[in-house]
């Protein structure tokens, strides 16, 4: 009767053994099988990112190649510029041309291609174009050429790869927002990430450089400005980075749409009282 019965246990342990073992061979080959197919995905998009990245950059030594040409001539050229001035629109008709969907798709950027078109314009009524007004044209040119790259490498790398960045808000009344480890994509500015955690209102100024965006007011907390006699006085956003070396923050040096944000990093909107002169 007890060899029976242990011969009963040991086929029931043989069974549950054998049952066990299917189920995590089955396990196993479902994990493999979604590993393979993660695996291709992620070999698939970083192909296409390689893929873009190229045509990117493919793009950007030719532009680079016109505007070299044409700077070539600026440097040769002593009095008139007027002669430069219709290679000049060929330049931007192209760089328009290659970014036209980036512009579409960016109001900042797209408001500084037009001002620059304007000022283009603008020069090219002029019957003697001097050399500070030819200078500008090519300086903002090259700017907003680098910015539109950037911005376009940007969302190329979007495609595989994302941040992790911290951002408070200081509405100057004692209450602090904070929004941590927020994900967004790799290449994102400043104004971008507040955009998204945010409701704003940005002020474009196009004689700001680098970067032409303000922001007037974060959640309806609006600056304002008083001037009197001799001085002025207000309220306004500032931003501000956290310095690891220094262990401080250091305020903004350029516009928020100029800052481009790295992993990890933590940034903070300060509404603060100011007076000028000091």
């Amino acid at each position: 009767m007890v060899e029976k019965r242990t011969l009963v246990f040991l086929t029931l342990a043989m069974i549950i053994w054998a049952v066990s073992i299917s189920g995590l061979a089955g396990y196993f080959y479902l994990q493999n099988e979604t590993h393979t197919q993660q695996i291709g995905e992620n070999q698939q998009s970083l192909n296409r990112t390689a893929s873009n990245y190229d045509k990117s950059m493919s793009k950007y030594n030719t532009l680079l190649s016109e505007y070299y040409v044409l700077y070539r001539s600026y440097s040769s050229v002593d009095a008139n510029f007027t002669l430069l001035m219709g290679p000049f629109g060929k330049l931007m008709d192209d760089l328009g041309g290659n970014y036209s969907l980036l512009l579409m798709d960016h109001e900042d950027l797209n408001r500084t291609y037009y001002t620059l078109e304007e000022g283009y314009q603008m020069v090219y009524q002029q019957d003697n174009i001097t050399s500070g007004n030819f200078t500008k044209l090519l300086n903002d040119y090259f700017e907003l050429f680098n910015s539109l790259e950037i911005r376009e490498l940007s969302i190329v790398l979007s495609e595989t790869v994302t941040l992790a960045v911290s951002v408070g808000i200081n509405y100057g009344n004692q209450t602090v927002e904070w929004h941590n480890e927020t994900v967004v994509p790799a290449g994102f500015s400043l104004f971008q990430l507040t955009q998204e955690i945010a409701t704003v209102d940005p002020r474009y100024d196009p004689l700001a450089k680098p970067g032409h965006i303000f922001i007037e007011a974060i959640n309806d907390k609006e600056e304002y400005i008083a001037h009197h006699l001799g001085y002025s006085e207000g309220c306004s956003w500032l931003w501000y980075y956290w310095d690891d070396n220094k262990q401080d923050w250091i305020q903004g040096p350029v516009g928020c749409d100029a800052w481009m944000l790295k992993d990890g990093g933590v940034y903070k909107w300060s509404f603060e009282y100011w007076r000028w002169p000091p």
